[in-house]
């Protein structure tokens, strides 16, 4: 079938067979003729499978992982009908107060303070708080996707010692990495995915250290699928806790002249730096 055949038979759109095909879901076949995408039998059956683990909003990575064999359908939908049913229990908490306030339309002081105290909870706070990690997970993991960096084990001086640093480091994160331009900046694709890599010199102490920095020719390709409103915001806090380590940093010697200021710059330290270190936990433990 062609593209054309395959959105009809599937329900599936153009651009998202596209997007699963970068994403190596499937593969198929070029037309030797014209060089255009024929799909089998096979991968009509895999893009109906796709389509109806992604209606259960099962991750990508697991689709994959099933496609492959690396895992089970079974196993698949169990995990996700457990992540549903944690996700159904947030949800439930969430419409109790929303129908408290809904009782209560000019609340008083006494009744949003039993309300806040009865959120905090620590049950409850997982519920509430448990869409917001998430899809923080989702946009931390795909924001790492995008730009990463490492440091080859051995000098790099020509393009194929550079070939042979990003072959090693496809096989050592266990990804399926294809140099397919060979040169000091080469490009490359990881899992369909097409990237391309600089060498970075750093200068650390006093030696310089070389980092091969890979960037992702086109980024959209590996957007997460969390709402672009909030996204954005997690984007903020995922790139804006270096910039408030700065401000912790140098705003005290900035305002030292004045030593009235010190007491609420004090304040002000001690709340960012709590900030930054529990974000900088949220990222470690929801990266996986």
């Amino acid at each position: 079938m062609n593209a054309k055949q395959t959105e009809a038979a599937t329900g599936i759109s153009r651009r998202n067979l596209r997007f699963y095909e970068d994403q190596g879901l499937i593969h198929p076949h070029r037309n030797p003729g014209n060089d255009y995408r024929d799909y089998s039998e096979q991968d009509i059956r895999d893009l109906k499978l796709i389509r109806t683990l992604r209606m259960l909003d099962v991750p990508l990575e697991e689709i994959g992982a099933c496609l492959e064999g690396k895992t089970t359908l079974a196993q698949v939908s169990t995990a996700q009908q457990f992540r549903l049913e944690q996700r159904q229990k947030e949800l439930e908490a969430a419409i109790r107060f929303c129908r408290e306030l809904q009782s209560a339309p000019r609340p008083d002081e006494e009744f949003l303070d039993g309300l806040l105290n009865r959120m905090d909870a620590p049950e409850n706070r997982a519920g509430l708080f448990g869409e917001w990690t998430r899809d923080y997970k989702k946009v931390a993991k795909a924001e790492a996707k995008k730009v990463f960096t490492f440091t080859p084990d051995d000098p790099v001086t020509n393009p194929a010692e550079l070939t042979l640093a990003l072959c090693r480091y496809g096989e050592q994160q266990g990804v399926n990495l294809v140099v397919t331009k060979e040169s000091m900046a080469p490009e490359f694709e990881i899992d369909g995915i097409p990237y391309t890599a600089q060498l970075v010199w750093r200068r650390m102490g006093p030696g310089i250290l070389l980092i091969v920095r890979c960037t992702a020719l086109h980024p959209e390709q590996l957007e997460s699928d969390v709402p672009k409103a909030r996204s954005r915001w997690m984007k903020l806090v995922h790139y804006g806790w270096p910039v408030a380590l700065f401000v912790l940093l140098w705003a005290p010697r900035v305002i030292d002249a004045d030593p009235a200021n010190r007491p609420e710059v004090a304040v002000a330290g001690a709340t960012l730096a709590v900030t930054i270190v529990s974000m900088y936990w949220v990222f470690r433990h929801f990266k996986s």
